[in-house]
């Protein structure tokens, strides 16, 4: 049974309050929002866009990404017509208040889950909406003006850690899991469902 909204619990951790509210969370939570997964993005730069300006948007969701190379800023147009930017980054935690501001939660847990392995997913977000500290995700087969983030998440149980970081009270009324046919389809439409 969970306490009533409004009831402040002691948290384990400070930083998880933003994500959780004042409602306490399962000993199941607790470990894998503790546990945070490893991240890699990575994002393909073309010569008519501005490397900058895509740093902005990477660091806008994740402030503490590191790319694995130096960026060289040269004059346009460029002499390569492609350039990667990719590394590691460790606080998901701008990522996710970011969710939880939007009011997306259960759209990023379809979206995060779609590509989803044992111990790994792989998700593609909107570099324009990340510019402006949004988040958009793009799905497969779907192409975003202004290029997109490739974010992969490896973790030795991806899927409880994801069911559990866009966790929200309205989960109480109608519960929602990976995989459990009442997410969107692989295109973004809804699923028709019922409750019989």
């Amino acid at each position: 049974m969970h306490p009533p909204l409004g009831v402040n619990l002691p948290q384990p951790n400070q930083n998880l309050t933003s994500f959780y509210g004042t409602r306490a969370m399962t000993r199941i939570q607790q470990e894998c929002v503790m546990a945070e997964p490893t991240v890699w993005i990575e994002t393909r730069i073309g010569a008519h866009e501005n490397p900058e300006k895509i740093m902005e948007s990477i660091l806008t969701l994740f402030p503490d990404f590191q790319p694995d190379s130096d960026i060289e800023i040269e004059d346009y147009p460029r002499s390569q017509p492609w350039m990667t930017i990719q590394g590691p980054a460790t606080d998901l935690s701008p990522f996710l208040q970011n969710l939880r501001e939007q009011r997306i939660l259960d759209t990023a847990m379809d979206a995060m889950s779609m590509d989803i392995t044992e111990q790994s997913t792989m998700f593609r977000i909107s570099r324009q909406a990340a510019l402006v500290g949004k988040v958009g995700f793009v799905l497969e087969g779907d192409s975003s003006l202004g290029g997109d983030l490739r974010v992969l998440l490896e973790h030795d149980d991806i899927q409880n850690w994801i069911e559990s970081a866009t966790d929200h009270p309205g989960r109480r009324n109608v519960p929602r899991s990976i995989g459990d046919n009442q997410g969107m389809e692989m295109d973004g439409s809804p699923r028709e469902w019922t409750d019989e």
